[in-house]
């Protein structure tokens, strides 16, 4: 059993099944999805996850990642690392400035950098 998890929070499920398959193929953790921040939230709070993976707009409902990582920064004192799942680069400074880490958007996920990015969190 994995014992690193990540949380992936608003993927559609084409997405949330090609990032898992990248995350599968690469390290040996725990992948959970939540469609919306209050399941998001309920999950947090029962389990500690190694990355958050936050999508800019969840598909579900059409809630910010950006409104969700600013929330889970203001609530948690020792929060998990979080990284926006965008393309746009303004999005992504934006979630540098309320705290996450540099995340990568769909269009980059066979991208090196992505790797190294989700490598900083998910290996030992």
């Amino acid at each position: 059993m994995p014992h690193k998890s990540v949380l992936s929070i608003g993927q559609c499920c084409a997405d949330h099944s090609s990032i898992s398959r990248l995350i599968n193929q690469n390290f040996q953790v725990e992948i959970i999805n939540a469609d919306s921040s209050t399941e998001a939230f309920s999950l947090i709070d029962s389990k500690t996850f190694s990355l958050i993976l936050v999508n800019r707009i969840f598909d579900s409902n059409a809630e910010s990642g950006l409104d969700f990582i600013e929330k889970y920064y203001s609530k948690k004192a020792s929060a998990s690392p979080t990284m926006l799942v965008s393309n746009f680069e303004q999005s992504q400074n934006d979630a540098l400035k309320l705290g996450a880490d540099l995340g990568f958007g769909k269009n980059a996920l066979t991208s090196p950098d992505t790797l190294l990015k989700l490598k900083k969190h998910l290996l030992d």
